[in-house]
């Protein structure tokens, strides 16, 4: 097995070690940085720029990586944006950036059902910051509504009543720049962003600089503390 080797710039101690700088990993190495705590945050992945993307079938192959130990063979770039992995009877599929999986879906936001919420799963203390904590992560990825029906929201509206029992029935939004909504008195201008064109590429990643993916916010907060450090993951023949 290949091993990794770690490459960090500057720092020489850290208080915690957040790995991965998707939507769980973000969150986490900005609430870190927020409260002064020094943070390494660990990502395999590149810093993608969204002219990068892949736009077309043959870009979009070139940046797959496939690795499947049932047949003992693998190809594509070890920093490809797609990663897919095949193990026995499972098949995982993941992206490979700083950003993860926010680089690379639609972008819808939707609350969460209350059916879902009172599921005694959850733990009781849960419930009294649910919706502030909703608020929280709707201002940062600041979502806004759909100026026209896209083919995901389409079919959003088309899901079964029952599946999404007690939400609240407002127009399906996205963590998009459609320039329709001032939200510079809520949120701080972390990065330029541009506007959505409507390509319809949100799942291969916005070319257009138009989705608020984690690292336009959450690890931007993160940078801007002075308490984040990046660390790359690079993986030796």
């Amino acid at each position: 097995m290949e091993k990794p080797d770690m490459v960090f710039n500057g720092h020489d101690g850290y208080d915690a070690v957040v790995v991965g700088s998707g939507y769980g990993g973000s969150v986490a190495a900005c609430r870190l940085s927020m409260a002064g705590v020094k943070v390494c945050l660990v990502e395999k992945g590149q810093k993608w720029e969204a002219k990068d993307f892949p736009t077309n079938s043959f870009n979009l192959i070139s940046a797959l990586r496939m690795e499947s130990q049932n047949l003992g063979v693998s190809f594509g770039p070890k920093d490809a944006l797609f990663q897919v992995y095949e193990q026995n009877d499972s098949l995982a599929a993941m992206a490979c950036g700083l950003g993860g999986g926010s680089l690379v879906n639609a972008g819808v936001m939707v609350p969460t059902p209350v059916r879902t919420r009172r599921s005694s799963k959850w733990p009781k203390e849960w419930e009294t910051d649910w919706d502030s904590c909703e608020a929280s992560a709707a201002t940062m990825m600041r979502i806004q509504s759909v100026p026209l029906l896209f083919p995901i929201a389409k079919i959003m509206k088309q899901i079964d009543v029952g599946e999404v029992e007690d939400m609240v029935q407002d127009s399906i939004k996205l963590s998009m720049n459609f320039d329709i909504e001032d939200s510079s008195s809520r949120l701080p201008k972390h990065q330029n962003m541009d506007t959505c064109i409507g390509c319809g590429n949100c799942l291969a990643g916005c070319p257009y600089n138009a989705k608020n993916s984690t690292d336009k916010n959450y690890l931007a907060s993160a940078i801007q503390a002075c308490a984040l450090q990046l660390g790359i993951l690079e993986e030796s023949d």
